[in-house]
């Protein structure tokens, strides 16, 4: 693929938005650019009252054990 730099010396690939590339300078006229993978975004967690009791809502269904492994690391 080829692109062009406009006069501002910017270049426009023709990808998704957000994605992430890693660019490799070798002496001033050749660069190599690598797609990197997405980022991960960390679960949003949030507090709502249920029955009288304060409980976090995520989006994802934890287990039983994984709540008792929590419960044992905290302080």
């Amino acid at each position: 693929m080829t692109v062009i730099a406009d006069n501002k010396k910017r270049v426009t690939l023709p990808t998704k938005p957000g994605e992430r590339f890693d660019l490799q300078s070798f002496g001033g006229d050749k660069f190599i650019l690598t797609r990197l993978a997405p980022v991960e975004k960390a679960e949003r967690v949030r507090l709502v009252k249920k029955h009288g009791y304060t409980v976090a809502v995520g989006t994802r269904k934890i287990s039983q054990a994984q709540v008792r492994k929590a419960l044992d690391e905290f302080p």
